[in-house]
């Protein structure tokens, strides 16, 4: 099969290699549709996502669905041919936070198209991948292949929307206009959000933003505007900007929360007297954990729309150029490959 590996940093190439055999409880998923992720654009810029670092050659992509191509033993519930959202999440199964329900947190955890684990799993960007077969849901009617491979960054979008008890009435800032900013607007208003603001310093992202419901957005560089704008029971912080932490802290209502679910520097100064006297809460999200069915069936019933999100979409053969379009975020939201 052809499966494209990333070798370093803008080195991504295409090989060959063998189609693997499903053993017991695995499937075989032919790639459809394959999102590239913002961490995917870390690693091909960078040659590495945070403390996540490649020591081997390995496939990106864990925003993915696909056909069933073969099934191993002991496999139920699927069938040659099925169309498939596939959640990349590997837990231990066995771990404190995997029996607590909070298996994201797993230091076991194996997951799809990241060097997060040792040897590193390949993702969506070759044509198959070996899966558990409980990781793969069937699409119902009402979403399509295309939109499922939306699943996995909407559900970190929902898991983040969860860590905070209500958002029925509030009023909220989302820093970082995005594609999972876009997407936390779109659960955020699901779920009951009153007014939303969202802040970018591109132009781009803030008229998508409108376009997806925004009430209201703001260019962070604009002093003016925020003096305008008032302060927020609830800020999401999806830029991975120290700068959009620190000012979250000083545009949030006392008592108000934070969550924190952009990639950010290992180290920066925040002002800590200013959580302090104001009570704030900051609040990790990280991945996503019991969502991802959720996150279907939300979208299956029209809940949640995710028209427009996908801006770009290129051929598997031209994957390598999708991937220099991702670096481009004034120009395009979702880039997508079609396999």
């Amino acid at each position: 099969m052809k499966t494209f590996l990333l070798y370093g940093p803008k080195d991504i190439k295409l090989a060959e290699k063998p189609i693997p055999e499903p053993g017991y409880g695995q499937v075989i998923v032919k790639s459809a549709y394959t999102g590239i992720c913002g961490s995917d654009v870390h690693y091909f810029k960078h040659g590495f996502c945070g403390s996540f670092i490649p020591k081997q050659p390995f496939a990106l992509g864990h925003e993915f669905s696909g056909v069933i191509y073969k099934i191993g033993s002991g496999v139920e519930g699927l069938k040659m041919g099925d169309e498939v959202a596939v959640d990349p999440s590997m837990p231990c199964s066995q771990c404190n936070f995997c029996r607590n329900g909070k298996y994201n947190l797993c230091k076991s955890m194996k997951y799809f198209g990241s060097a997060s684990c040792d040897p590193h799993i390949d993702g969506g960007f070759g044509q198959f991948v070996l899966a558990p077969a409980k990781n793969c849901y069937v699409l119902p009617p009402g979403i399509n292949m295309s939109q499922a491979s939306l699943l996995e960054p909407l559900s970190v979008a929902m898991h983040a929307v969860k860590q905070v008890d209500s958002l029925i009435g509030k009023s909220i800032l989302i820093t970082g206009g995005g594609p999972i900013g876009q997407l936390i607007l779109r659960v955020a208003r699901s779920f009951g959000a009153l007014e939303i603001t969202v802040s970018d310093v591109s132009r781009y992202a803030r008229d998508f933003s409108l376009r997806s419901g925004a009430n209201r957005v703001v260019n962070p560089l604009d002093e003016d505007a925020w003096r305008q704008i008032g302060t927020f029971d609830l800020v999401f912080e999806a830029s991975g900007s120290p700068s959009a932490v620190e000012n979250a802290l000083h545009v949030t209502k006392r008592g108000a929360s934070i969550v924190l679910i952009g990639t950010l520097p290992e180290n920066f100064p925040v002002s800590g007297n200013l959580i302090m006297n104001k009570e704030l809460k900051l609040l990790g999200s990280f991945r996503f954990a019991n969502v991802f069915e959720d996150a279907i069936n939300m979208v299956a019933a029209g809940i949640i729309n995710l028209d427009g999100i996908i801006t770009d979409t290129y051929a598997f053969e031209n994957l390598p150029q999708a991937m220099q379009r991702a670096l481009e975020k004034e120009y395009s939201m979702k880039v997508q490959v079609i396999l």
